[in-house]
């Protein structure tokens, strides 16, 4: 107490107004002490959250990054395995398909070939006449489900006359890789290349 004495007295000989404005600046002075650590202790577990929202949401990304990739990865395998079994002739082909459901082509017109990139495009277009829908459809989905890098490039379906009788015209176009190169043991021709996107 005998250390605070002259400080009790230089308060006491302050006149009014000077004890309050003391008063004042001691609580002040006192709310910044108590109160800022806690602000800043505040802020800093805010700056945390945010930064542990950040990082998981850079997590989730490569989670989803990675899945794509993975899913990339094995497009480009099937496609590589697809490239690597050449289609057959393209009116064989057709014509074998359509067998299958019954069906008898009448037109079978093969088109020039086109070289696009490493890879060589076939094209041959044919015509079904007075066949049934249901049978024809099952033949373009046998040719689009066929091992082979094949892509129906053209359907047209005439309703000629009453019934479930059409005409059908269809495109369809194969892609041969040009890669000469042997294929290393296990692979089969061009199997290192995806060649282009089937055509839809």
């Amino acid at each position: 107490m005998a250390i605070l004495d002259p400080i009790t007295n230089w308060f006491a000989e302050r006149n009014e107004r000077e004890r309050q404005l003391l008063i004042v600046m001691a609580v002040v002075a006192a709310l910044i002490v108590l109160v800022l650590p806690l602000y800043l202790m505040g802020s800093a577990i805010s700056d945390i959250e945010d930064e542990n929202t950040e990082i998981a949401a850079v997590l989730r990304e490569i989670g989803n990054s990675r899945a794509s990739l993975a899913q990339r990865e094995a497009e480009s395998e099937a496609a590589r395995s697809r490239y690597a079994n050449p289609a057959p002739p393209l009116g064989s082909f057709v014509e074998a398909r359509a067998g299958e459901q019954e069906l008898t082509l009448r037109e079978v017109t093969d088109q020039p070939e086109k070289v696009i990139g490493e890879f060589t495009r076939r094209h041959v277009r044919a015509t079904i006449p007075n066949v049934g829908l249901r049978p024809t459809i099952l033949m373009l989905a046998d040719i689009e489900n066929s091992p082979y890098p094949v892509a129906l490039e053209k359907i047209k379906i005439e309703h000629f006359r009453a019934g479930d009788r059409y005409n059908v015209q269809l495109g369809l176009i194969a892609y041969d890789s040009n890669d000469e190169t042997e294929a290393p043991a296990g692979e089969g021709p061009g199997e290192g290349r995806a060649g282009p996107r089937r055509p839809r």
